[in-house]
């Protein structure tokens, strides 16, 4: 498929064997277009050489039916001859077909012209500049000698976007990094490591031991482990501590990610694992809950009867928090008593509830509050170190 040419026209450099005009004919024979539009400036000159390019060839497209060119007013306005060819190039790219190749050549024109029109072609995703060169006498190309020489920009783009993508997984935006680094081939590893830091926040343990697993990026082999322990940790019937462990670990980076809401409502799932686990330890019941089994526990009426009312052919599918800390207290645990007199907690895990109900923001102090607490009241379970997780 042939290119789409976007030219930038100046005024040119006289010389004794240069002429602007025959060398940018040159370089529409090199590039042979199929379709090209010219940039030249306001200035006759360069108006007059746009002309005597054109002259004769096909593929020439004006830029109206009134006007020939999107010529630029003030060519030593660097911000102007930009913007003149990014509006170039958003209304040439409306006219080219799904994988046309469009080419910007920004060699002609005032220096402005050509990185002005060089910075529109990157802000625009233009990958690839193409620069008419050639043997140089009396500082211009001579006429005749003109070859091109090309810019890949696909490296300067995946830089870029690299950098974008760090910036967002630090704010905890990983999905968003992903998507950005998609876009690059080169950038594969680095696309698997923001999916897999996505799917481990989430405590999509699976997918991201699969991500992890299959991936070749150096910064997730040394994740491989805890994922495969965290995978199986998380298919167990019973709870386990590392998943409470790493539930803690990643509502305090939510926590100084400012994301508040995330990290006391993750504190308090992990909360409801660590009181589930000491019922386990203590009695080896665990979910769903089988009635005979807990109505047996040396408990309180109350609590047994409480246990009928919510039972579901014999099963509990859950016990909520205060639940389970009142029979741990009656088992004679520390953890439920610890749990049930701590007013603060209690009043955080009042927020948790509140949020699904009402319309409330969560404030620093309450989202510090919940991971800490959560922290302190489940330090005599003696949680195993979270796994670090790798950068992007």
């Amino acid at each position: 498929m042939k290119p789409i040419l976007i030219l930038t026209v100046g005024t040119g450099t006289a010389g004794r064997h240069s002429n602007l005009a025959a060398g940018l004919r040159r370089t529409l024979e090199l590039l042979a277009p199929e379709k090209f539009w010219l940039v030249p400036s306001t200035d006759e000159v360069s108006q007059l050489t746009a002309d005597l390019v054109r002259e004769g060839v096909q593929g020439f497209q004006p830029w109206s039916e009134d006007t020939a060119y999107r010529a630029i007013a003030r060519p030593d306005s660097l911000e102007e001859c930009r913007s003149a060819v990014r509006e170039v190039i958003q209304t040439v790219r409306k006219s080219i077909p799904r994988g046309g190749r469009l080419i910007v050549n920004p060699t002609s024109g005032t220096k402005q012209m050509s990185v002005g029109a060089a910075l529109a072609a990157l802000d625009e995703g233009v990958g690839e500049l193409v620069f008419t060169v050639g043997e140089r006498a009396d500082g211009v190309v001579k006429t005749g000698t003109e070859t091109l020489e090309t810019f890949d920009a696909s490296s300067y783009f995946a830089e870029r976007d690299l950098a974008t993508a760090g910036s967002l997984a630090k704010a905890g935006a990983l999905a968003a990094a992903a998507a950005i680094l998609r876009r690059h081939d080169s950038l594969l590893p680095q696309t698997e490591t923001a999916q897999c830091l996505h799917e481990w926040e989430r405590q999509n343990y699976t997918e991201a031991r699969r991500i992890a697993a299959q991936s070749q990026a150096a910064a997730l082999f040394p994740a491989r482990a805890p994922l495969e322990s965290l995978a199986k940790a998380a298919k167990a019937a019973e709870p386990r501590k590392e998943i409470i462990a790493d539930m803690l670990h990643t509502a305090d980076m939510l926590h100084r990610r400012r994301d508040f809401e995330s990290a006391l409502v993750l504190a308090c799932r992990a909360l409801e694992m660590g009181l589930r686990l000491a019922l386990f330890e203590k009695t080896g019941l665990h979910e769903p809950y089988n009635l005979s089994k807990l109505c047996a526990l040396p408990i309180s009426q109350g609590i047994k009867d409480r246990c009928r009312q919510i039972s579901n052919d014999g099963q509990l599918t859950i016990l909520n928090l205060q639940t389970v800390a009142k029979i741990l207290t009656e088992l004679d645990h520390d953890l439920g008593g610890a749990f049930l007199n701590d007013r603060e907690l209690q009043g955080l895990i009042r927020v948790r509830n509140n949020l699904m109900h009402q319309l409330r923001a969560v404030t620093e102090a309450e989202s510090q509050g919940a991971v800490q607490r959560v922290k302190n009241l489940l330090v005599s379970s003696k949680l195993p170190d979270a796994a670090l997780r790798p950068a992007l």
